[in-house]
C-alpha cells in the first residue's frame, strides 16, 4: 500500500518524545527491542534522528552519525502499510543531506536487500558485506596477560586506534560509552586492542593482531554468559576472523551489503572484529 493521497509527508527531527512512537515503528518491520538504542541517538550530539510524519502519525524513523568527514545512515524504517511509496528514501536522502551540510565527505550505510537498489539510486555502491554470527556464550575464565578494564588515561590511545584502523573518527562515541570497555596492553604499555560492550549487545572489537582479536572474542564470549547467545557481525574483508568464527563453531545467520557513496575511506578492514551496530559501523 502507498501513502494515502489525503496525507503529505513531512520530514522533521526527531524529539525525545518520539523514542517510544519509533521503537513501534521498528517493531513494525521486525526490529523490536530498539528503544534504548534510539534514545541514545536522539540525545546524542554527533547524531541526528529524523522522523516522516503523514497525517500526524510518525510513519518512518531514520538516523545519521557524524565520525569526523565521514557519516553513517542507519537504521530506515517505514511502517508497512507506507511502505513501496519512496518515503523510505526520502528519509535517507534527508539524513545524508544533513551528514554532507556538517562535513560529511563519505557516507557509508548497511542495506537489507529490499534497500539495496534502493540506495544504488542514491549513488551507493557495495563495497563489501558484513556477514553475521551466532554461537554459544562461555563461563568466565582467568584473564590471559595484558587484558583489562580500560581505564580514563586510555581513551587517547584507544580513540587513536580506532581512527588508524577504521579510517573515522569515532572518539565522541568511545567517550560516551567507554565504561564497561576492555583494552589489551603490550609489554610496551600500548594499547593493542580495545572491546567496548555497548547497552543494546555487541560492540566494537578493534585490533591489528589476530592474537588479541582470540582474546577479546573470548571476553566478549564470557561477558554474555554460558546460557545466552554471542552474536558478531564482520565484514567479509577479515578473513581471520570468519576462520575464527568456523573455529569457535558459531554460525552464519545473515549476510547484508556494506554501500558507500563519496571519498573512498582509508580504512583497514581486516583489524575490525566487532561493530558498535550495523548502522554506526
Amino acid at each position: 500500500m502507498g501513502v494515502r493521497e489525503d496525507h503529505a509527508v513531512l520530514m522533521r527531527a526527531m524529539t525525545s518524545e518520539d523514542v517510544p512512537t519509533a521503537a513501534a515503528v521498528g517493531a513494525e518491520v521486525g526490529w523490536p527491542g530498539r528503544e534504548r538504542r534510539f534514545g541514545f541517538f536522539v540525545g546524542h550530539p554527533f547524531c541526528e534522528a529524523v522522523a516522516a510524519e503523514a497525517g500526524g502519525e510518525v510513519v518512518g524513523i531514520g538516523f545519521g552519525t557524524r565520525n569526523g568527514a565521514v557519516g553513517w545512515i542507519g537504521l530506515v524504517c517505514v511502517r508497512p502499510a507506507y511502505q513501496g511509496s519512496g518515503i523510505g528514501a526520502a528519509i535517507t536522502e534527508r539524513v545524508a543531506k544533513l551528514m554532507e551540510e556538517r562535513g560529511c565527505r563519505t557516507l557509508i550505510l548497511t542495506a537489507t536487500e529490499m534497500g539495496r537498489r534502493v540506495y544504488e539510486r542514491l549513488g551507493f555502491s557495495t563495497e563489501t558485506h558484513y556477514r553475521g554470527f551466532a554461537g554459544p556464550g562461555l563461563e568466565p575464565g582467568p584473564l590471559p596477560p595484558g587484558l583489562r578494564r580500560m581505564r580514563p588515561e586510555d581513551l587517547p590511545s584507544v580513540c587513536d586506534l580506532d581512527r588508524r584502523m577504521t579510517g573515522e573518527d569515532r572518539g565522541h562515541l568511545l567517550r560516551a560509552l567507554a565504561g564497561p570497555g576492555w583494552v589489551v596492553e603490550g609489554e610496551d604499555g600500548r594499547v593493542r586492542g580495545y572491546y567496548l560492550p555497548v547497552p543494546w549487545g555487541g560492540g566494537p572489537l578493534i585490533t591489528p593482531d589476530p592474537t588479541v582479536a582470540k582474546a577479546l572474542t573470548r571476553l566478549a564470549r564470557t561477558l554474555v554468559g554460558p546460557d545466552e547467545t554471542a552474536r558478531f557481525w564482520i565484514t567479509e574483508m577479515n578473513g581471520a576472523c570468519l576462520g575464527l568464527m568456523e573455529e569457535m563453531g558459531f554460525q552464519a545467520v545473515r549476510r547484508l551489503p556494506r554501500m558507500a557513496r563519496g571519498e573512498p575511506l582509508p580504512w583497514r578492514p581486516e583489524s575490525l572484529w566487532g561493530l558498535f551496530s550495523l548502522g554506526k559501523g
